[in-house]
């Protein structure tokens, strides 16, 4: 009797799980996250009520720039890559099992993780600095960068061994650099996305000149996640594994 995808894909995740959701990476990501929300509580308290402090620019800065997408680079360049080098991959190899079944339950792995782990302190954030729309704005920008980052660093992942390395180059060089110096480069860059949504649904012209549309925003967002996983069930397919 064959056992449907979604019983295996389940099965997989269950697995996965718990070799990318280590204690000590748990903590140490949402001590990292909760660090700003400290600070947050004490620029609030200091805050004389002026208008040059504009809470979805904070947003931006720290969380779409810098904590989301490290923290989504630690996890899902995990998924694949721990059992990649702990030789743990081999056994669903060993079984009856589509590669593109291991790249879907890798992928969803890592969101599962990851949605809580950056909600938590994220949302604290913008509801001791900004508003309901900071609130609102910046859970659907950290939605949209943890399904885009984390179909790019899962397969970065596999792919390579100093996933971390070379993930850290990207954020830093392109998002960080790069992608700021044209609106061409910039179209390029997942952070313009996740900036173009905080920036709509918070009403923080600010933040991005000519933010994208939402509709380009989720159309950009489907398109990156559907390439991440035909890549990473390709390299699987060619991927030798002992």
């Amino acid at each position: 009797m064959s056992t449907s995808p979604a019983v295996t894909v389940v099965a997989m995740i269950k697995r996965i799980i718990p070799a990318i959701a280590t204690r000590g990476r748990v903590i140490t990501m949402l001590a990292f996250g909760l660090l700003p929300v400290v600070l947050a509580f004490f620029i609030n308290r200091a805050d004389d009520g002026g208008d040059d402090f504009v809470a979805a620019d904070l947003l931006s800065r720290f969380s779409l720039l810098i904590y989301i997408p490290l923290v989504v680079l630690i996890f899902a360049s995990a998924t694949l890559g721990t059992l990649r080098e702990e030789r743990t991959l081999v056994y669903f190899w060993l079984r009856p099992i589509g590669r593109w079944q291991i790249a879907v339950a890798s992928f969803v792995s890592s969101l599962l993780v990851l949605i809580p782990v950056i909600s938590v302190p994220t949302i604290l954030l913008a509801a001791i600095i900004g508003d309901a729309g900071d609130m609102i704005g910046i859970l659907m920008a950290a939605l949209i960068a943890i399904v885009a980052y984390g179909a790019l660093f899962t397969f970065l992942g596999l792919v390579t061994q100093r996933a971390l390395v070379w993930g850290l180059i990207y954020i830093i060089v392109w998002e960080g650099f790069l992608g700021g110096l044209s609106r061409a480069a910039g179209r390029l860059s997942i952070r313009n996305y996740t900036r173009s949504a905080l920036s709509r649904i918070a009403d923080a012209p600010s933040i991005i000149d000519n933010p994208e549309s939402m509709a380009v925003v989720i159309i950009v967002t489907v398109c990156l996640a559907a390439a991440g996983l035909v890549l990473t069930t390709w390299w699987l397919n060619a991927l030798d594994v002992d």
